[in-house]
Order: C-alpha cells, then sequence, then structure tokens
C-alpha cells in the first residue's frame, strides 16, 4: 500500500477459527498452496480484473477511502471489476490520526453505500493504520477503537487490523489483538507482533508483478485453505 505518509502501513483482521497454523512459516516463491491475493488503490491504475483471476489469484483488497474526506476514485472500479469476475474482495480504509474516528467509519460506509454495495459474502473490512506522530499515540487509540466497533455494528461483521511488527510494537504494544492480523512483513517467513499468536493475511511483497495489474503490486497470502477463506466472508450487508 502507497500513502501520504509514505510509511509501511498497517491492518488487522479477525483470526477464523481453524486457520491453518502450520502454514505461518510458508516461504515468498510462489510455492505456498495457501489462496493469494494482491491488494490495490488507485496507485495502481486501471486494473485488468479478467486478467488478475486467470493468473489465479484468490482473493483481493481494495481501498475505498481515508480519513474524513479522501475518496479513491478507483474503488467503484475496483469493486465491480473483481465481484465481476468472481474473486473474493474486501475494503480497507486508511485511518487518519487527525480525525475522529466515528466520523471516518462513517466516511467509509458512506463509500460502501454510495456504490450499494451489499457486503454480505465480501472479506472482513479492514483499518489501515500507519505509523502515527508520536504526539499523537494518546489520542488516537480511542479513535481506532471508535471505527472497529462502528464499522462492525454496522456490518455485522468483525473488522481487521493491518500492521508490521516493528510499528506496532512500538506504537500499541498488546494493543487491539482481539482483532485479527493482516500482517506487513517482507521477509521469508513472518515476524508477529506482540500480543498476536498467529496472522490471518500476511503482505509478504510490495513488488509483486502480475499481469493485467500496471507497475507493481502488494502481494498478500492466507493462513488456511480456500475453504477456510471463504467462511471468514461476511454474513450480513450495510443496512
Amino acid at each position: 500500500m502507497r500513502h501520504p505518509w509514505n510509511i509501511r502501513p498497517l491492518l488487522y483482521v479477525t483470526v477464523a477459527a481453524g486457520l491453518c497454523h502450520a502454514c505461518s512459516e510458508t516461504d515468498t516463491d510462489g510455492n505456498s498452496p495457501n489462496p493469494t491475493g494482491i491488494d490495490v488503490s488507485h496507485f495502481q491504475g486501471q486494473v485488468n480484473w479478467q486478467a488478475v483471476k486467470r493468473d489465479g489469484l484468490s482473493f483481493t483488497y481494495i481501498k475505498a477511502s481515508e480519513g474524513t474526506s479522501l475518496a479513491d476514485a478507483d474503488f467503484p472500479e475496483n469493486w465491480k471489476g473483481a465481484t465481476d469476475n468472481a474473486l473474493l474482495r474486501g475494503a480497507y480504509h486508511v485511518f487518519s490520526p487527525d480525525d475522529d474516528g466515528d466520523a471516518q467509519a462513517d466516511y467509509f460506509l458512506s463509500r460502501l453505500k454510495a456504490q450499494q454495495i451489499d457486503y454480505t459474502g465480501a472479506l472482513p473490512p479492514a483499518l489501515d493504520i500507519e505509523a502515527l506522530p508520536k504526539d499523537s499515540l494518546g489520542a488516537a487509540r480511542p479513535h481506532i477503537a471508535q471505527w472497529l466497533h462502528r464499522v462492525e455494528a454496522a456490518l455485522g461483521c468483525k473488522p481487521i487490523i493491518y500492521t508490521s511488527p516493528g510499528t506496532w510494537d512500538t506504537e500499541f504494544p498488546g494493543d487491539f489483538t482481539g482483532y485479527g492480523l493482516w500482517l506487513a512483513d517482507y521477509a521469508r517467513s513472518p515476524t508477529l507482533p506482540q500480543g498476536w499468536k498467529d496472522w490471518t493475511f500476511w503482505q509478504y511483497s510490495d513488488t509483486g508483478d502480475y499481469t493485467g495489474v500496471g507497475g507493481t503490486v502488494d502481494l498478500d497470502r492466507f493462513n488456511g485453505t480456500a475453504d477456510q477463506l471463504a467462511r471468514i466472508t461476511c454474513p450480513g450487508g450495510q443496512d
């Protein structure tokens, strides 16, 4: 993910029961049996989702919004393209330390509503938390909690958080670990942040090269089987 702060991003995911714990040591050379996916935003430009599907990818996370006023211009087209090509897809929001958590949640939900998206069957909504200015850490905690709680109440689906171990351990050691983990760690095997016992998604590279995607793209892996991936999708849609 590439965002204005130009820092490795964060996110967390609901940990589904029965995940493949042995898969935590999967390698990054493309030989893993686990479902693989990408995450995209307007930085990727126009994505050919038919080509992405042909490449064998199973899922994608798509940027919907940031803060309380920044909508990703390519979200509607990306969501439709992924849906039309039978890819499991989830939406993510980039957290702003300067904005109220409830207001950010409402803005994220408004982007789904504007596209008349029924979130049933989608991957858990994700909160992307970048490294925050040191003077905003204490103030950020309640706003992160507000976003998570409000989105869960609206969609009937527990959100996920995306992060890297170094940043999270420094800023929020042990916080919010009741939420699943979408881990950003570009190493051969992942290192868990404090408090988590496993990861659900692992973003293992930011230099992926796939037919249908212009330039490089983030690569992600699910910690389980294709059937288990389908079982963590959201049961209910937005009111």
